[in-house]
């Protein structure tokens, strides 16, 4: 479920009511009036109330992408990422033909990565994206038969079945057979992928691919398991085949060693079996003979899958969150992303101020919201480098995203790292890499509640993966918070902030609100 976009009505008034934000732009605007190039620009800064909250529960059968592996932060502690994903005949009824032998079955989920150049040997070298850590963990393989249905029972099969992020124990108690693969120091690599199969008449063929996850599974247990089950009711459609086989369970563990994890691009993968059969062939001299010829066939992952998160805060970092001041703020704002744990923001203390500021009859030029990361906590930690407000109440965006991506066409669909930052500009970072400050844009948001066409709600704050991608993701049991961005779900890297209790008055965040005083 995506957050709610602006009306079309809401974004014509932005258009006609807010042309141009900046501090020195040629022309500003407040309700009508236009003031032509502002000079005496002033700023106030106010407080805000901030502090955070637990997300022990959040939906994970609704991402675009999955976590795999183990994250060892410094500050949260550990955290593993496993997988279990439902897989999907590519075609009903296969034929496999005669005599079919299984030669090998290959598990492959293609890694982000970047194309770079070519070493002497013509090998092109790739670097990966979106790995977070350095290191290996455990990694198994294992058939589970618990269900993943695709409606809900309890909602008389009106909508989707939520699967959560803390259900690991459910699926291993499922788990059947053998072990189908495991290896106790898996680490990733950004090497390419050569790829030995057969072409469309069966001939041996060679491919390269860029860097993935790729291992081999068990000959034997997909001969009796697809194979041999050719022309059954189990391979005549997907529902048949995913009740007879109900996924996989991809599994990370600590191994003891310098930990990874890796975003994988599940809805690529797939479980390529590559086999040999009998055929009947006319040769040269128009005699029918038999001959060995190869085949392979795929089944596909991601029709329905979940990711699954195991790891405790530390005992201090969770009092902290849980025992936080509602009503005052605190002195830290812990933000983490996955199974993790955000911030709550309240912008006005209350109406009265709000009932100040119209009073004013201010021309707001820029509103920006700027956090200070509390370098006393991160030890060196690998920072995130963006993050997403949203509107907490209503689940949705704030006027700000919609005017940037829509007025500043500040929208980048291929490079979500170049995109929206008129919105979140990216972590400012001092000449050791370590964060100072995030900045927030509202100039539209404040706006919009100071000319009475929005609400004061309270907005939440997370870590977000991909500034790009606004869907959400429910959460279980977390009181006020109802749905957290989908995007903050797949990004486990983790941050402290000052937070408006923060001892160093200079380090609290503040709301800058840059203005030009108008005449009646």
């Amino acid at each position: 479920m995506n957050f709610k976009r602006l009306t079309s009505k809401i974004a014509a008034l932005l258009a006609v009511s807010f042309v141009l934000v900046a501090c020195d732009d040629e022309f500003s605007t407040v309700g009508g009036e236009i003031i032509e190039n502002p000079t005496d620009v002033e700023l106030q800064k106010l407080e805000v109330t901030t502090y955070s909250k637990k997300i022990n529960s959040v939906q994970t059968n609704n991402l675009s992408d999955y976590l795999l592996g183990v994250y060892s932060d410094p500050v949260y502690g550990e955290t593993a990422a496993s997988i279990f994903s439902q897989l999907s005949l590519t075609t009903t009824n296969p034929g496999f033909g005669d005599n079919t032998q299984l030669d090998s079955v290959v598990l492959t989920i293609p890694f982000y990565s970047t194309e770079g150049e070519s070493d002497e040997e013509g090998n092109i070298e790739y670097s990966l994206d979106s790995i977070f850590g350095e290191g290996s963990f455990k990694l198994s393989v294992q058939e589970s038969r618990y269900f993943l249905a695709d409606f809900d029972p309890d909602a008389d099969f009106q909508s989707r079945q939520k699967y959560y992020s803390d259900q690991q124990d459910l699926i291993e108690q499922n788990l059947v057979g053998d072990v189908l693969y495991e290896n106790d120091n898996f680490e990733p690599s950004s090497e390419a992928i050569v790829n030995y199969g057969y072409d469309e008449v069966g001939e041996a063929d060679t491919t390269t691919t860029g860097p993935a996850l790729r291992i081999k599974l068990p000959v034997d247990y997909f001969q009796q398991k697809i194979i041999n089950k050719e022309g059954s009711s189990e391979l005549s459609n997907n529902n048949n085949f995913r009740d007879y086989f109900r996924g996989l369970f991809l599994k990370a563990e600590a191994n003891n060693d310098a930990s990874s994890q890796i975003l994988l691009n599940l809805g690529k993968g797939d479980v390529n079996l590559y086999y040999t059969y009998e055929a009947e062939e006319t040769n040269d001299d128009g005699d029918a003979e038999t001959v060995e010829k190869g085949g392979s066939y795929q089944l596909k992952f991601g029709s329905n899958a979940v990711n699954t998160f195991e790891g405790e805060f530390p005992a201090d970092v969770l009092q902290a969150i849980t025992a936080a001041d509602t009503e005052n703020g605190e002195e830290n704002i812990f933000l983490k992303g996955g199974e993790g744990s955000m911030a709550i923001i309240e912008l006005f203390e209350n109406e009265s101020e709000i009932e100040e500021l119209k009073e004013n009859n201010w021309l707001i030029n820029e509103v920006n919201l700027q956090f200070y990361v509390n370098q006393d906590f991160m030890a060196g930690a690998q920072e995130p480098d963006r993050l997403y407000v949203y509107d907490l109440e209503n689940n949705r965006i704030i006027a700000d995203y919609s005017f940037a991506e829509q007025f500043i066409g500040d929208f980048n669909p291929e490079d979500p790292s170049e995109s929206m930052k008129t919105f979140s500009k990216p972590l400012e970072r001092d000449e050791n890499e370590n964060g100072i400050k995030y900045s927030l844009n509202l100039t539209q948001h404040v706006n919009q509640i100071l000319n009475n066409e929005g609400e004061n709600v309270k907005l939440g704050l997370v870590i977000t993966q991909n500034i790009n991608q606004t869907a959400n993701s429910a959460v279980r049991d977390s009181g006020e918070v109802s749905r957290v961005p989908a995007m903050s779900v797949l990004a486990p890297l983790g941050t402290v902030l000052y937070g408006n209790a923060a001892e160093d008055e200079e380090k609290q965040p503040k709301l800058w609100i840059y203005y030009t005083r108008t005449t009646e």
